[in-house]
């Protein structure tokens, strides 16, 4: 026993100390960009006249008021972003593992941020290292995150419950993070009534109050009458559909992007839960099937690059060089083949008790993050961090589904053991 003891305690500060040297090498490499949104914020902060600024942003602009108050107050404080990034990361990767497992271990935690370190650099860099995107993405984002693991572990600390109320005035201001957690919050609270508690019903009140006001700022309105004829002239004439095609090409985009770890890991997992679980429908077996290509191919054009050649499963967008491609086409379809076998297969986990609910409405809440885009002109407008949420429910999908196979693998080696035991009693 001792010897484990000690192995363990080996382990647990060898993880500590590759996670504390990640860290220390992103906050060595953050600075603040030359150009951009990082040089106009420091404009701002620099005119001493931030709420006057501010406040015409929110009419002509933007509805993101407290994100952009706190950015316009402190982004040139370099103490401020070089220990808050860091320190977002750790509290983003730790409410993950909380929400997963109820309680935090440092090889959970571990997982969680090794997890994080692999979503796909384009995404990262704007979102979690760009100063401008830690504002706009990875802070609120973390907050919500937070936020949610107090409701959903039913936290009953004062000081737990008191920083709820402060970011709750933050992330909802952060329209993908702000919908998401009110969408979440609220099938907490239909599904288990023990949670309906004064403090959860109030938090999403004040949520909705936020977003409604994020959502509805004149800034908004006005920015969606000019954007059109700096991105799509014919937006305007749009209905429903079309503006949803044109988020699910910013979702095919982000499905092929290489490398995507947190994503080839979901669906890897999904398969491996699924195929210990006992007797498949026909239509369970080929959604198997379909989710076995996604993994074949995802690796493929990861290490190869291959698909890139052939206009086929590749991270590009639809214009006008490509819009009546078959293989384009093809790729849309095949990739939404994809997507409705991987809720089929999870809905079939749920019905045979194998998960719950958590991993199919946090992977509908990333695919909804990316598909709304497409309700905005300025779809493309913000690269690639506004796939950040979707990769965050990838890795909290991930790890749940993960710690289930665990949990069943583990049982499965007792039981033969405890037969083995009682049969030699």
């Amino acid at each position: 026993m001792q010897p484990n003891t000690i192995a363990n305690k080996w382990i647990k500060t060898s993880v500590l100390i590759c996670a504390f040297t990640y860290l220390f090498i992103i906050v060595r490499k953050l600075h603040l960009r030359d150009f951009s949104d990082d040089q106009y914020f420091i404009s701002i902060f620099n005119s001493n006249h931030i709420i006057q600024i501010l406040v015409e942003r929110y009419f002509t602009w933007t509805g993101r008021f407290p994100i952009e108050l706190l950015m316009t107050t402190t982004i040139s404080f370099k103490a401020f972003w070089k220990i808050g990034v860091p320190l977002a990361v750790i509290v983003l990767c730790f409410s993950l593992s909380r929400i997963v497992n109820k309680k935090v271990s440092v090889i959970s935690f571990a997982i969680t941020l090794g997890l994080f370190a692999t979503i796909p650099n384009n995404i990262n860099t704007d979102a979690s290292w760009w100063i401008t995107g830690f504002y706009n993405y990875l802070l609120p984002v973390t907050l919500a995150i937070y936020s949610f693991s107090v409701t959903y572990t039913n936290s009953n600390k004062p000081i737990e419950k008191a920083f709820c109320f402060i970011a709750v005035f933050y992330f909802s201001y952060m329209e993908q993070a702000g919908i998401a957690y009110v969408i979440a919050i609220s099938c907490i609270l239909l599904s288990n009534k023990e949670s309906r508690s004064k403090f959860n019903i109030t938090i999403l009140t004040i949520s909705i109050i936020n977003l409604a006001i994020c959502l509805k700022a004149p800034g908004n309105e006005q920015r969606l009458l000019l954007e059109p004829w700096n991105w799509y002239p014919q937006y305007t004439t749009y209905g429903l559909i079309n503006k949803l095609s044109l988020g699910f090409d910013k979702l095919h985009q982000l499905m092929t992007f290489r490398c995507n770890i947190p994503l080839i890991g979901l669906v890897a997992a999904i398969i491996a839960l699924r195929s210990v679980g006992g007797k498949m429908l026909l239509s369970i077996k080929i959604a198997m099937v379909v989710m076995m290509t996604f993994i074949a191919l995802s690796i493929t054009n990861s290490l190869t690059g291959f698909f890139s050649n052939i206009s086929f499963f590749y991270s590009t967008t639809l214009d006008a060089s490509n819009w009546s491609s078959e293989k384009i086409f093809l790729s849309y379809l095949y990739l939404f083949i994809v997507i409705s076998s991987l809720f089929i297969i999870m809905l079939d986990m749920l019905i045979n008790k194998m998960i719950s609910t958590l991993p199919i409405i946090a992977m509908f809440l990333g695919f909804m993050t990316v598909t709304m885009l497409g309700m905005s002109p300025t779809v493309y407008a913000s690269g690639f961090r506004v796939d950040f949420v979707f990769e965050i429910m990838c890795i909290l999908s991930c790890m749940y589904i993960f710690k289930k196979l665990f949990i069943l693998r583990s049982n499965a080696i007792e039981s033969p053991m405890q037969h083995n035991a009682a049969v030699e009693s």
